[in-house]
Formats: structure tokens, C-alpha cells, sequence
């Protein structure tokens, strides 16, 4: 009897504990980004309101506010978009979210995506 409730106990205290590892953020996207790419570009792609890959990534933004996950390191690959007070690096499995306060963008944030996800952005680093 003892052992089972020393077992809901933990069980209780980890769900807790993973609930509070996530966030929720509200990121809203500038009227315009610069999207860069791997392919050499360093000028970077300008998106506006009006463009197709900027109306997916600011939807899936406004979709995925919760389930973002405390990081840190670099990941490779995938293109990055400066906009405002976050970097946004998107690669085939995940979207990470930059620092861009101090002079090095840091890692702050990240979600995993699908492979399907996001593909018209995926697809301009290519």
C-alpha cells in the first residue's frame, strides 16, 4: 500500500515537472523578415505579409504557441530568419528560436516538427 502511493507521488511530481519544462510564446513576425540560407546567399531573402513562406511560418507560429522546450548549442543545417527579438532556424525536424540580444544568437527555445512541416520554408534553403 505504502509503495503504491510513493508510486502515484512520483508519477504526479513528473508529470508536474514535465508540464513546467515547456513554454508558451507569442511570436509574431515583423512586417518584414530576412530568410538565410545555406546556398550562399548573403544578402538574404526578404519576406513580406504577402509572400507564401512568411503567411505559413507566421500561422504556424500563432498555432504552436505552447510546447516550446528550454535549449541550448547550435544545430545545424535549415535556414534562419531574423525577425525582431528572436532568430528562428528552421530544420527538418525542428524549429529553434535564437537570442538575438547579445552579439552571438544564442539558443533559447526549440520544438520538434514533422517532416512535412513547414516545407515551403524548408524548401527555400535549397
Amino acid at each position: 500500500m505504502l509503495n503504491n502511493k510513493v508510486c502515484r507521488i512520483f508519477i504526479l511530481l513528473s508529470v508536474m515537472f514535465l508540464i513546467s519544462c515547456s513554454e508558451s510564446l507569442d511570436i509574431q513576425l515583423p512586417p518584414e523578415v530576412k530568410v538565410f540560407t545555406n546556398n550562399g546567399n548573403q544578402q538574404g531573402i526578404r519576406l513580406t505579409s504577402t509572400d507564401k513562406e512568411y503567411a505559413v511560418l507566421s500561422q504556424w507560429l500563432r498555432e504552436h504557441r505552447s510546447d516550446w522546450h528550454f535549449t541550448s548549442g547550435k544545430y545545424p543545417g535549415g535556414v534562419y530568419i531574423k525577425s525582431g527579438q528572436y532568430g528562428i532556424q528552421i530544420t527538418q525536424t525542428h524549429v529553434i528560436l535564437y537570442s538575438t540580444t547579445s552579439p552571438e544568437p544564442q539558443a533559447v527555445y526549440i520544438q520538434k516538427i514533422s517532416k512535412s512541416e513547414l516545407s515551403e520554408i524548408k524548401n527555400m534553403g535549397q
